[in-house]
């Protein structure tokens, strides 16, 4: 029976798309910017390709196809994948608006709430993350990422 692997190629293929987008995004950076963004960039690109050699490659010798089963299985599962999915995107659609702390606090709790956790890990968890995100990158290296109102309240 052969392994179906056309669910290992749907995350190098999104990764693909992000790598597009973080190539266009950079355009207008520094130098310093742009080397260091085409230096992570060109690793993604080379991690993706590697995978889908190594998934065509099992497909050409007949070990493996191209099935979604993997992705779909277990049932019990694909509520909380499909949740993942919808607070990934909301976060992202959100976090001009939002602010990378306030946007990154509430998609850490919505995930470790989908995924299951309770008690205080589901408040500690995204309260320490978040707050390190801000104090590194919004108080030390006073980086460009999306501000929101949490930022604008403690700048």
């Amino acid at each position: 029976m052969r392994k179906p692997l056309g669910a290992d190629l749907v995350i190098p293929a999104l990764a693909l798309g992000f790598a597009a987008y973080f190539f266009v995004s950079i355009a207008d950076l520094a130098w310093e910017a742009k080397a260091n963004g085409v230096m992570i960039g060109g690793i993604l690109v080379v991690l993706i390709v590697i995978q889908m050699a190594r998934t065509g490659i099992a497909v050409a010798k007949r070990r493996a196809d191209l099935g979604f089963d993997a992705l779909w299985e277990p049932r019990e599962v694909l509520g909380k994948r499909v949740g993942m999915v919808v607070i990934t995107v909301v976060f992202v659609a959100t976090l001009k608006w939002l602010g990378v702390t306030l946007g990154l606090l509430l998609a850490l709790f919505a995930a470790l709430w989908v995924m299951g956790a309770r008690g205080k890990m589901l408040a500690i968890v995204p309260l320490i993350v978040a707050a390190a995100v801000y104090l590194l990158f919004v108080y030390l290296l006073q980086s460009d990422i999306p501000h929101g109102p949490i930022e604008r309240l403690l700048s």
